[in-house]
């Protein structure tokens, strides 16, 4: 039974919201010996890296090097971290704290010395995903920071089955993981990174690997304005592929002290857009309040184009920060019946 259910969440239910690739959804079960078949498209091997100035940069050019004879884009299974999209309480390009470089690698406005964040989603049984997203971070003074990345997707609890639902041979590994390194810099009221990744993904026997390159800008143009913008995904090769996503956003700070049940509080709004490779676009609006620097609470709305039509996806998050520590807790309500996946989080500030 959890096979079937597997299968099903695989072929229609990713395809049509999470939007898989069409080599995901060419996935059929063969008659009579009840086997299966994953066609994959092959990834282009092309060589092309973007100069750089300083120096993480140019450590950033040369891996981007050694990884160009490799492919130079995504596994088409990266496509499932776009589940845990429906988690984040702000639209991706503002995601903060150390985890917050796998969505935007330009570094948060205020240098915070070396940190830790770990990460861990999960679905309901039905559709039996779970992953965990793990980093490090360290500035180099007040300019420059770097940092790690890892992080991985699976399905849970896909067996193997011949001409009855009884499992055989154990499991049918399928999963979508990464490790990237980040470099960022603060110029005033600018900053910039860029998140090198390589990718490892399994559908049964089959295996694929991949390169991707990402940059990130967060601005603050104006005293309560905030604009940022990231890639997520982009192939080094600078091909169109339907794993890449292009997040932009707009933060508006309406007070840092407002009255809210006795305490003083800080009221943000915000706005982002998300255009996938495929040529759909996801809109989101959220608020944020923070009271007295100590719980967070931030609410959003997605507006997400589908296989059919349009949806609308709710996500919630509560953060409690305790001395240098910070434990979050988010969810999504999913979209077309998918069902809530949740995530929690602790991010620990170790030197400031």
């Amino acid at each position: 039974m959890r096979a079937v259910i597997a299968f099903v969440f695989v072929n229609s239910s990713a395809c049509a919201t999470a939007r898989l690739p069409k080599s995901w959804c060419l996935f059929n079960i063969m008659a009579p010996g009840g086997g299966s078949k994953l066609r994959l498209d092959t990834p282009t091997r092309r060589r092309k890296a973007s100069p750089v100035r300083s120096f993480g940069a140019t450590a950033t050019l040369a891996l981007a090097l050694l990884a160009a004879p490799l492919h130079a884009q995504a596994p088409p299974a990266a496509d499932l971290w776009r589940v845990t999209t429906t988690t984040l309480s702000r639209p991706p390009a503002f995601e903060m704290g150390t985890t917050g470089a796998f969505w935007n690698p330009a570094p948060t406005p205020d240098p915070t010395g070396f940190s830790l964040g770990l990460e861990m989603a999960r679905t309901s049984e039905v559709v039996g995903l779970s992953g965990l997203l793990a980093g490090a971070g360290y500035s180099l003074g007040p300019r420059m920071q770097l940092g790690l990345l890892y992080g991985r997707m699976q399905v849970r609890g896909l067996v193997r089955t011949t001409t009855s639902p009884a499992s055989v041979e154990g499991t049918i590994p399928v999963y979508e993981q990464m490790v990237g390194a980040n470099v960022g810099a603060r110029f005033g009221f600018l900053q910039a990174g860029l998140l090198l990744a390589y990718h490892d993904a399994q559908f049964d026997f089959l295996d694929q690997h991949g390169f991707t390159l990402d940059a990130g800008i967060r601005v603050a143009a104006h005293k309560r304005l905030n604009l940022a913008a990231a890639t997520h995904f982009f192939p080094i090769d600078f091909t169109r592929q339907e794993t890449t996503d292009y997040y932009l956003g707009a933060e508006f700070v309406a007070g840092d002290s407002v009255p809210f049940v006795g305490a003083a509080t800080r009221v943000v709004f915000r706005y982002g857009a998300t255009y996938g490779g495929s040529g759909y676009w996801d809109h989101t609006l959220a608020t944020g309040l923070t009271m007295d620097r100590t719980v967070r609470v931030e609410f959003a709305v997605t507006s997400e184009a589908g296989y059919i039509e349009r949806a609308v996806r709710f996500g919630l998050g509560v953060g409690l920060l305790i001395g240098r520590y910070e434990i979050g807790l988010s969810a999504g309500s999913g979209s077309n019946d998918l069902g809530a996946t949740f995530r929690v989080g602790i991010d620990a500030q170790i030197l400031q």
